[in-house]
């Protein structure tokens, strides 16, 4: 908590010298299950907030924002919680600031990233940075609008991303750094169609191993792994497709407006070495189709507002290439000298149907599996707001160990709104109805007040 106190202090001066706009919060959730875990959407991208043994959990919050123009704004904010799970403690949960303008954007600290899709996609943004794991702390900066050749709103154009972080958690690499880097092109109609096509990446370097003690970390690493270049054999002959654990994924976003119905279809294709980006894993990866309603009511009727359908495949993982049995298959999220893998506090990074160890364990868990997901939102009753999710997901196992019986998991969760306004209170159940294991119901209740 020392360490918020000056971020509140010039929040708070801030506030004061531009006369705009701030807020606070204090907001939890009281859980309960039938088998003493959690079902699947009770603590899954919940931000690193809820873990499966999580029965109570409160936030408070608070951020302020001024004008510098009249489109653009810096915000400033931050918050803590407690959650009574696998670990008791008092934790921070975001402290940054923000400056965001028409066409770029810069974070520095803690921040969780934005919410796309009404909370209703299982992956967010990607299939490699969902809303499963708790904000890492670092730099971003990125573009918040695409820049067009032709200057105007339309046209063809550019997005992308530089962002760096450290990931500070309780790892097998200490002070692993993150490096990130998108690029997208775009094409964007006078009529709001837009299609972009372009690629995410991600690498895990440097940090201090137990095993081979400090990892490369000079500025000339750091230009290798920025373009995906190989390492010299400083750690055991570990680095064996390029210099630290890289991952990336090729995307394709198709976004159309027809009649204020706002449509559209995400594909991520996954990759993590020279098989992926040759997409020798295909057909893995992530196919979502999202549709929202920005009129008053859908059809005459308030109860569907947005609806998303995602396919997850990941069960090639290169096997089936010819080479395969020479330099061996994918191992998504893992890495044999990264091994806590592609996690944050326990929390897998990405889509949560790849499956973190709990914190007696280390890594990835089950990473070969298949999911549909589906996902509704609008309001039922009197102006009352709900949320729906249901999913299917086939658990295979991981790369040389597989489950004998695949795991066959339906995980349905809603959540319904019983009070509004200041005071918020909502009503949750959920479930995991397990094939070849018992099943698990919960319910819950969660709140949020608003202070000012």
């Amino acid at each position: 908590m020392r360490r918020l106190f000056p971020l509140f202090i010039l929040l708070h001066s801030f506030c004061l010298f531009s006369q705009t706009e701030y807020s606070a919060e204090f907001s939890g959730v009281g859980l309960a299950s039938s088998n003493g875990e959690m079902p699947f959407w009770f603590y899954s991208n919940t931000k690193g907030r809820i873990d499966q043994k999580t029965n109570l959990m409160g936030l408070f919050s608070g951020k302020g924002t001024f004008d510098t123009s009249d489109e653009s704004f810096v915000e400033m904010g931050a918050g803590a919680f407690f959650s009574e799970g696998y670990d008791n403690n008092l934790k921070l949960d975001e402290a940054y600031i923000a400056f965001t303008s028409p066409k770029i954007g810069v974070v520095v600290g803690k921040k969780h990233k934005k919410d796309l899709f009404r909370g209703l996609s299982a992956s967010n943004e990607s299939i490699l940075w969902s809303l499963n794991a708790g904000a890492i702390p670092g730099i971003r900066l990125f573009t918040t609008d695409p820049f067009f050749i032709s200057g105007k709103d339309h046209g063809f154009g550019v997005t992308g991303s530089w962002e760096e972080y450290l990931l500070d958690d309780d790892r097998y690499v200490e002070n692993t750094r993150l490096h990130h880097k998108s690029f997208h092109f775009v094409y964007r109609s006078q009529t709001e169609f837009q299609v972009s096509v372009g690629l995410q990446h991600f690498v895990q370097w440097g940090g201090v191993s137990p095993d081979f003690g400090k990892l490369p970390s000079s500025f000339q690493d750091y230009t290798k792994i920025i373009t995906g270049g190989t390492g010299e054999d400083s750690v055991g002959g570990q680095e064996v497709n390029a210099l630290g654990n890289q991952l990336g994924s090729y995307e394709l976003k198709v976004r159309a407006k027809i009649q204020n119905l706002d449509f559209q279809f995400l594909y991520n294709h996954i990759f993590e070495d020279g098989s992926g980006l040759k997409m020798g894993n295909l057909p893995d990866g992530r196919y979502s189709l999202y549709v929202e309603d920005n009129r008053d009511s859908f059809w005459g009727v308030p109860w569907f507002k947005a609806f998303i359908l995602e396919y997850y495949y990941l069960e090639n993982q290169s096997r089936n290439r010819q080479g395969s049995s020479v330099d061996g298959s994918d191992n998504y999220f893992s890495n044999n000298l990264y091994r806590s893998g592609w996690t944050y506090n326990n929390f897998t990074i990405g889509n949560p149907f790849i499956i973190a160890n709990t914190p007696q364990g280390i890594g990835i868990k089950y990473n070969i599996v298949s999911a549909i997901h589906m996902g509704i939102t609008g309001e039922i009753l009197n102006d009352q707001p709900y949320k729906l999710l249901l999913s299917y997901r086939s658990i295979y196992g991981k790369k040389d160990s597989f489950i004998a019986d695949p795991k066959k998991i339906i995980s349905p969760f809603f959540e319904l709104a019983l009070l509004q306004g200041d005071y918020q209170l909502n009503l949750q159940l959920g479930a995991d109805i397990n094939s070849g294991e018992s099943s698990n119901f919960g319910v819950g209740l969660s709140f949020r007040q608003e202070f000012f």
